[in-house]
């Protein structure tokens, strides 16, 4: 009886234990992947992202994109670092993959290169396509400040050998169900 009970409690000892590396590992994981995205350093987001993704957007052509996307003809956009007050969901396994959403505060200013003469329906615009919390319009600098929740999904699998790796979540999974197949977006509520 004494032995059945101690090997109860290692076994629970084990998997607790194992539970929380598992999350300070991906804690620590997420902190990198934010900083990599809120500094730009392709580097270190081509390596947090999850694999797969690049073969559907090749690491090359997904540079250009960032870069057009963070300054073109009509604005330029920088990303802020601020304190990203994580909020991680339980560990998921399905398919053999590990899953976790991860929400995080995101902060980014737009500077247009023409003054701004519509700001109300600018912000308008922002909350609903960006999902904006806070937005604050500078007329000095032509410039907003866009405050938001957004969404990462955490994997860990075969094709990680075991670490973890992000996807951001857009609005519409498109990106998700590209990578994803409907199960695992149903079991992650997607």
């Amino acid at each position: 009886m004494k032995s059945k009970i101690l090997f109860i409690a290692i076994f629970v000892l084990q998997t607790v234990t194992g539970f929380s590396q598992d999350m300070n590992t991906l804690k620590t994981e997420a902190l990198k992947s934010y900083k990599a995205g809120a500094n730009m350093n392709y580097d270190v987001i081509f390596e947090t992202t999850y694999p797969k993704l690049f073969d559907i957007i090749p690491k090359e052509q997904m540079k250009e994109m960032f870069s057009q996307m963070m300054e073109n003809e009509q604005f330029i956009l920088k990303l802020v670092e601020v304190e990203p007050n994580f909020s991680f969901s339980e560990i998921k396994t399905v398919e053999n993959k590990k899953f976790c959403v991860i929400d995080h505060r995101n902060v980014m200013v737009m500077t247009f290169k023409s003054p701004v003469t519509e700001v109300e329906e600018m912000k308008s615009s922002f909350k609903e396509i960006m999902g904006a919390e806070t937005i604050e319009f500078d007329k000095a600098t032509n410039s907003f400040r866009i405050e938001s929740r957004a969404t990462l999904l955490a994997v860990s699998d075969e094709l990680t050998n075991g670490t973890w790796k992000f996807l951001n979540k857009d609005k519409d999974n498109v990106i998700f169900a590209m990578v994803f197949n409907d199960k695992i977006q149903k079991e992650l509520g997607f």
